[in-house]
């Protein structure tokens, strides 16, 4: 879940560069970072998931060594990771055009 809200967020930052590009569009222009053409602004609720989704992966990697591997907080923390990223990815989809700004020269 996880990576496929990153692929989609690549994909649409990669539409979102090619349509802000001015022509002729040459790969050069494109992946020539100085050359800004959007400002992207992340959403609350995507920063809040990259918060818990950080959480996780220490609670994570503790838990084996503090013995809670099975516990219920655990996987409660599984599922608010889950939907954090699933309102984060609906976020994006939802509020799309208010989180691009393009730049204009």
């Amino acid at each position: 879940m996880i990576i496929s809200r990153d692929v989609m967020l690549i994909a649409a930052v990669f539409y979102v560069r090619y349509r802000t590009l001015p022509t002729p569009r040459t790969l050069s222009k494109y992946f020539n970072p100085c050359y800004a053409t959007a400002r992207l602004k992340p959403t609350f609720i995507s920063k809040v998931n990259t918060a818990v989704q950080l959480i996780l992966v220490a609670a994570s990697l503790a838990a084996p060594v503090f013995n809670y591997a099975d516990s219920i907080y655990l996987q409660i923390l599984w599922c608010c990771t889950a939907f954090t990223t699933g309102a984060s990815a609906y976020s994006y989809y939802h509020y799309g055009r208010k989180t691009v700004q393009v730049i204009k020269d």
